[in-house]
């Protein structure tokens, strides 16, 4: 089990590297193919091209998906999956020991391991991207629910409005920062990345700053939800903007103007259910790293 070869499987891109004796090497991607063979010859092409022999392959993507017996009855962004066994599938790619597991789960499992709930006993992850992607621990368990859907964030709706499709997905993913950001400054959407908006938020820009407090303001009220329903240690922020410092400002702020018409209540109870909120320490590598844990425990059985 020296050398395991992991992906990543995003909206946008798949990530992939190359596990050897638990540690993670350079990290590398192409675009998220569109059609099923495509994705196969991808994939089958970097297995090649690994300069070593491997114990393995894990795979980390959307999706409903049951890790142990490997049905998925779909696959998110991946239009191409639908009610299908991934393992089987991906044992026909590589013809080698398999694991595959949901992206966000597979997060949560890397942040167990190696990062922000190392130590933790029951946490839970939002992973902000090009969608929002959510995952529970509860007494150092991945929470799977009785559809393997337990934690799926996305679908919090965040509204009362039950005609109007108001869901976390939509209001906390990065087009929610970068869309009105190019409608107010009339840009190009296209022209626009996290990167660039970020560099304006700290530059002061007015519109940044207002989009961001709307942005933090939404999903504080998700964050309190959950602590206030599962009574946790910790909450970890990951995908993409996570590498942002700024966010977890913004984030503590809307939290705190959330919990002011509460102080009635004295600091004492407002303690015991206030969110303990962090950025992940590992950034875009908590897939990855998720996905190299996952294998380790399904193949140690």
């Amino acid at each position: 089990m020296s050398n395991i070869l992991v992906f990543d499987v995003g909206g946008t891109f798949v990530k992939y590297a190359l596990v050897q004796n638990g540690k993670l090497g350079n990290v590398n991607k192409f675009k998220t193919p569109k059609f099923k063979e495509q994705f196969r010859q991808e994939m089958v092409e970097i297995l090649h091209n690994v300069p070593c022999a491997l114990s393995g392959v894990s795979i980390s993507m959307p999706g409903v998906i049951n890790p142990e017996t490997g049905f998925a009855l779909h696959g998110g962004s991946l239009q191409f999956i639908h009610k299908e066994n991934l393992l089987e599938l991906f044992n026909s790619y590589f013809d080698l020991p398999v694991a595959v597991h949901n992206d966000a789960k597979a997060a949560i499992i890397g942040e167990m391991n190696e990062g922000q709930l190392k130590n933790i006993q029951n946490g839970a992850m939002f992973v902000l991207g090009t969608g929002v992607g959510g995952s529970i621990m509860l007494n150092r368990k991945v929470l799977s629910g009785t559809h393997q859907s337990a934690g799926e964030l996305s679908l919090l709706k965040t509204s009362t409005d039950l005609e109007k499709a108001d869901f976390l997905v939509t209001r906390n993913g990065i087009q929610a920062l970068l869309r009105p950001f190019a409608e107010a400054k009339q840009l190009d959407l296209k022209q626009l990345s996290g990167e660039l908006f970020f560099e304006a938020l700290q530059n002061g820009d007015p519109d940044a700053i207002s989009i961001m407090q709307r942005f933090t303001d939404s999903l504080a009220v998700q964050i309190w939800n959950l602590q206030a329903t599962l009574d946790l240690d910790k909450i970890v922020i990951g995908g993409g903007i996570s590498s942002q410092p700024l966010l977890l400002d913004y984030i503590q702020a809307s939290l705190k103007k959330l919990i002011l018409p509460l102080s009635h209540l004295g600091d004492t109870i407002l303690e015991t259910i206030q969110p303990c909120v962090e950025l992940s320490s590992l950034g875009n590598n908590a897939n990855l790293l998720g996905a190299y844990y996952h294998f380790k425990v399904t193949h140690s059985k």
